[in-house]
């Protein structure tokens, strides 16, 4: 999880996560914001399926996987640790969330299935980028910055320190796996339909110009719980419009998808699920575990 540092232009990765490892083959950081949809997602009911549950790996589906990684030379570099009891990964095939070798590697996979999936340097962390390691002045990274650190820029990306000295840093924006073949061994645990984000459009937008990922937008929100209708937060109230990047983990995950959706000019109700927001850990005194949660929203710019 990132700290919130707004007036520098990268803000320091504190200690992992299971989702935030980065040798992992997950690509979702998601570091929260005060009370903005950095930080919420929205959803008023769940919508129950009678048809079965599936059991195979396929797009759209939400699987849950053990695994090991290793590199060619037989070092782990990452794993589950199912032997030690550890928490499985968990993800929405064809999200984008995790490399492509990973988010291809399982599809096909059947509940109880193991694996072996290799993915080449492009469909892991790409190939190694000497104009990937940059200097940059010191006052512009967070406080007592040194070399190893590991930051995060606005736009989502990880980097790390590599040297400090004389009021300049060394930065490497090459992800530590980059240039590296890994290998995975794979077992599918589980398979279910992926938690829904509900848009409902309040004023129509100019229905053609719609976000991209990595676009920078300017929105206006409401955020409210789905149980009880009570109001968490509002930039509306505070007249001030609420900016970030889409699609780079800066906000949940219910916003992600449901933003997708909308034009510029656009208002929409987003009704998400409390696996796209905060799920059991909730968020602060406002947000508890296991809340649905309601945005009304309004596109205002995109870059």
């Amino acid at each position: 999880m990132a700290a919130a540092q707004p007036s520098r232009h990268m803000c320091r990765v504190a200690g992992p996560r299971l989702s935030n490892t980065p040798c992992r083959p997950a690509l979702h950081p998601a570091p929260l914001g005060h009370c903005s949809p950095a930080a919420f997602g929205p959803v008023t009911s769940h919508s129950f399926s009678t048809t079965a549950a599936p059991t195979a790996a396929a797009e759209g589906v939400r699987v849950t996987i053990h695994y090991v990684g290793t590199l060619d030379d037989g070092q782990v570099f990452d794993s589950s640790e199912e032997d030690k009891g550890g928490d499985p990964l968990v993800f929405d095939v064809g999200e984008g969330r995790m490399i492509r070798g990973i988010d291809n590697g399982v599809r096909g996979m059947t509940v109880g299935e193991s694996r072996e999936i290799r993915c080449e340097p492009a469909d892991a962390y790409g190939e190694r980028d000497p104009q990937g390691v940059q200097t940059v002045e010191v006052s512009k990274l967070p406080d007592d910055v040194k070399a190893g650190d590991q930051l995060q820029t606005p736009q989502g990306q990880r980097v790390t320190v590599t040297k400090v000295e004389d009021g300049q840093a060394t930065v490497d924006f090459n992800h530590p796996l980059a240039g590296q073949a890994l290998n995975f061994s794979v077992k599918l645990i589980a398979c279910a339909e992926a938690p829904q984000v509900t848009v409902t459009t309040l004023s129509p937008g100019d229905g053609v110009t719609f976000p991209s990922k990595g676009d920078s937008l300017t929105m206006h929100y409401t955020g409210s719980l789905a149980a009880t209708g009570a109001k968490f937060d509002s930039s509306v109230d505070r007249g001030m419009p609420f900016k970030f990047t889409i699609g780079v983990g800066q906000v949940i995950q219910g916003w992600d998808k449901g933003v997708m959706k909308m034009s510029v000019g656009e208002k929409a109700r987003l009704e998400i699920p409390s696996d796209l927001g905060y799920g059991e850990r909730g968020a602060g005194e406002r947000i508890p575990p296991n809340a649905d949660l309601v945005f009304e929203v309004e596109l205002l710019k995109i870059n």
